[in-house]
């Protein structure tokens, strides 16, 4: 997550009639056991999060090696996929400035096309970039942020295999420079609002899913942004029995502390540019920036669960807030 704020953070859903009439029963404890019908995803994500942590990535700091490697693992797997670059190619390079210098950072964009042509867009974000080395040890960032971007690439298969709205395209991004500054993100929505043919219904971003606290629950921001939230909350946990919370504070140091979520991702830039917007993230953790941040340290089922709640959510028709 973003380096430069200095704190620790960390089948389709059922028809709209059901929906709308059986929402009436308490939330599932936070204990109940996972329930997934993606159980061939989990081999998959596990593979993607060994890859991008590996020590070849050299943590994937923006512009390195570790990076280019990155870029062209991400995009072999977009195209093993069967996704469609957005613009000629999947890699869209940007220029940012940082610490008194010119950088080029790449985010990666992936689209899958509506069915039926439309203007509606629906996106889903995740940074594919981390603190890189340091003396002769590499950060892996396996939670921050592998287990988004394989969490996003588990979304996109599914919705290449069962699309679930037809008038609806999906967006795919691996954004860069999210750690010193939400640049990648920054630099797309500013591509989005000089595009006419797109119009954003809402952006999903995904940073930090992997390693849940003792509640096992996913932490959601945004909720304001959906439509009737209180409903999608308890049909999306009484699909896969995963806890969905909001209002996150942070525990450091023995004091209480409350983190800015709004600027914490790479959903801030949508939220400046008056997008709707989600983000989905787990609460702050002894191996975050750190070298211990590794995939053995992930909870794999629990990804596998955010994934296809994600899933299931952008499967509503009728989401967003109307402005």
């Amino acid at each position: 997550m973003l380096q430069s704020l200095m704190c620790y953070r960390v089948a389709r859903l059922l028809l709209l009639t059901s929906f709308i009439g059986g929402c009436s029963a308490s939330l599932p404890e936070c204990s109940s056991e996972l329930i997934s019908s993606w159980p061939e995803a989990k081999q998959q994500i596990n593979q993607d999060i060994i890859q991008l942590t590996s020590a070849e990535f050299q943590g994937r700091k923006t512009a390195t090696a570790g990076s280019k490697v990155a870029q062209t693992f991400l995009i072999s797997r977009f195209n093993q996929l069967g996704l469609k670059p957005w613009q000629a190619e999947f890699a869209i390079p940007f220029t940012f400035d940082y610490q008194f210098s010119t950088m080029t950072g790449t985010n990666l964009v992936a689209t899958i096309p509506a069915k039926v042509p439309s203007r509606r867009w629906r996106i889903i974000t995740a940074h594919y970039d981390h603190l890189g080395q340091k003396g002769g040890e590499f950060f892996p960032g396996a939670d921050d942020n592998a287990s988004g971007v394989a969490g996003m690439l588990a979304i996109a298969q599914r919705w290449q295999q069962y699309a679930p709205v037809d008038d609806i395209n999906l967006m795919l991004v691996a954004t860069d420079a999210e750690e010193p500054g939400l640049f990648g993100s920054d630099a797309l929505v500013k591509l989005l609002q000089h595009d006419p043919t797109i119009e954003v219904e809402l952006s999903v971003n995904l940073d930090m899913i992997g390693h849940p606290d003792r509640r096992r629950a996913i932490y959601m921001e945004g909720e304001k942004n959906l439509a009737q939230f209180s409903q999608v909350q308890q049909q999306l946990m009484q699909q896969t029995q995963l806890c969905i919370r909001t209002h996150r504070r942070n525990l450091l140091s023995g004091r209480l502390n409350k983190t800015d979520w709004l600027r914490a991702s790479d959903h801030y830039p949508f939220h400046k540019a008056g997008y709707k917007w989600v983000y989905f993230g787990v609460p702050p953790h002894v191996q975050y920036h750190t070298i211990n941040d590794t995939a053995d340290t992930l909870d794999i089922d629990f990804i596998v669960a955010v994934a296809e709640t994600v899933y299931q959510m952008l499967s509503i028709d009728k989401l967003t807030v109307i402005p």
